[in-house]
């Protein structure tokens, strides 16, 4: 059986968080007080986190997320109207951090769109990394740094590649799902733009 490939762009969008500054310390704080869950919750045999809460990403009683999730949301619909989206349903919403040594080996999401928001980051912590859906041989990085936000399709392979960093890293990460096309767009397109 032959399978035709159509290539299409992967796009990926990245801005500055213009809440990092203010918010930082405060989430910090919050995600020092929680507790990681047992080792066994691991997604992938291979992964390593410092402390997690992948399993309450539909918990918005969290402190943490009670405090920043307005401006999450703010940059997340920011995302969405770029790309020709009125509204988003953000579906889960979850911190991870990660120590020496520690990864997220490859995955997907569920949902439209993901992301990170690196929120602790230094230059010696390793950046997502993603396989290009047209040359599954190609693994490509954004050049970011902290508190920097990229969105980018659920179906993305990507992963955090094994830290050989001695500074914690800490990202937020989180599943939307768009919710309606932009009036003004439909309009435009069937205008035929």
């Amino acid at each position: 059986m032959i399978i035709y490939q159509y290539p299409i762009e992967n796009l990926i969008l990245k801005t500055k968080f213009k809440y990092h500054e203010k918010y930082k310390q405060n989430i910090l704080k919050y995600l020092e007080e929680d507790s990681p869950p047992p080792s066994k919750d691991k997604h992938n045999i291979k992964d390593s986190f410092l402390k997690y809460d992948w399993l309450k990403g539909r918990d918005w009683e969290r402190p943490w997320v009670k405090y920043a999730a307005s401006g999450i949301n703010e940059h997340l619909v920011m995302f969405a109207n770029e790309l020709g989206y009125e509204k988003i349903h953000i579906q889960n919403l979850w911190y991870q951090q990660y120590g020496y040594k520690d990864l997220h080996d490859w995955h997907i999401h569920g949902g439209n769109y993901t992301g990170v928001y690196y929120l602790e980051h230094d230059k010696t912590c390793p950046l997502t990394e993603f396989v290009s859906s047209t040359n599954l041989e190609k693994i490509f990085n954004i050049e970011s740094e902290e508190g920097d936000m990229i969105f980018f399709p659920c179906f993305l392979i990507h992963r955090s590649p094994v830290s050989s960093s001695n500074n914690r890293k800490s990202i937020i990460s989180w599943n939307v799902d768009f919710e309606n096309i932009q009036p003004e767009l439909i309009r435009k397109i069937n205008k035929g733009i």
